[in-house]
């Protein structure tokens, strides 16, 4: 009996031994294809390692699938056998910020939401934040959840609590405003079109299309990152037409006062500001030296009282 539980212990040993051989390896590898055989070797000598689940559902393609693979991690994560080589908190941290922007993707705005919450609460609670890495990213996705589902009032009350001022802080709060604000709208809320614009001047020229999207060999991470908030939040601003024109208003404005278009580009924009009827506000600008940078740009047009008519 002794000598066959030694036996059943030394197996267990060199299982779990091949296990940590092989997820050193996982993560010395880039190719997807070798990430995904060996996780496969990992999860037939133990088919809940939370770790190599969470990797193999980085590296598959289908979202389905996916989201299906995470679901099985969290229950995993949940076992009172579950062995974690990173912290618990951190690991359930990864698991539901995927799965927040995985449902963000896949549609499910309801679950989206319900993850992100859970995900905030639990950096929060444990006193993480400043930790999580993604911890202003899951915020952003939480206020597009709340967008899409109309929770103006909601939306309000965290940017109130927020002191993390990030784009998706500042768009949020420009559009629950919006949403709620009474006439004249534009008048009421141009002080946060101007936050917006602060919080990262290229951002509305990528939402709006006037920016190509960045090439694959972009290292710029601020490049990136304005292109990736852009595609999670340009069609916030299909919410309503009149919302969409003022704010393309104020965007082609800057871009013009700001040197971002030239040539016929140039000349294409202004017309079109002409149509969004923002032409006087240019000529008036146009009349007004403004030297510095974007900072410099927008402070004046906010100082000459741009787009509240």
């Amino acid at each position: 009996m002794a000598n066959k539980k030694t036996q059943n212990q030394t197996q267990i040993q060199d299982k779990n031994k091949r296990i940590e051989q092989l997820l050193s390896m996982v993560w010395d590898t880039e190719s997807t294809a070798r990430i995904l055989a060996i996780t496969s070797q990992i999860l037939e000598l133990d088919p809940n390692n939370i770790e190599a689940l969470i990797l193999k559902s980085d590296n598959t393609v289908n979202l389905q699938q996916k989201i299906e693979i995470l679901e099985r991690a969290l229950k995993a994560s949940k076992s009172p056998n579950a062995s974690f080589r990173e912290h618990p908190v951190i690991i359930d941290l990864a698991i539901h910020q995927r799965l927040a922007f995985l449902f963000m993707e896949d549609g499910d705005v309801d679950n989206s939401l319900k993850e992100s919450d859970i995900t905030i609460k639990l950096a929060e609670d444990t006193g993480t934040p400043d930790e999580y890495d993604y911890y202003s990213e899951i915020k952003t996705l939480r206020y597009r959840a709340l967008i899409e589902k109309g929770e103006w009032q909601r939306i309000l009350s965290l940017v109130m609590q927020d002191e993390d001022h990030t784009p998706g802080w500042a768009y949020a709060r420009l559009v629950a405003a919006w949403a709620l604000s009474p006439e004249p709208k534009a008048k009421n809320c141009v002080k946060f079109f101007w936050d917006a614009l602060i919080s990262g001047p290229d951002i509305p020229f990528y939402m709006l299309g006037f920016f190509d999207e960045p090439e694959d060999d972009e290292d710029d991470e601020s490049i990136i990152s304005d292109f990736d908030f852009a595609v999670l939040y340009y069609d916030v601003l299909s919410f309503s037409d009149y919302f969409h024109d003022w704010f393309s208003r104020g965007v082609v404005l800057f871009g013009l006062l700001s040197n971002r278009f030239e040539g016929k580009e140039r000349d294409y924009m202004i017309d079109a500001l002409d149509s969004l009827g923002g032409f006087n506000d240019y000529e008036r600008m146009s009349k007004i030296l403004v030297e510095g940078d974007d900072m410099a740009v927008i402070e004046a047009m906010a100082a000459n009282k741009c787009l509240i008519d």
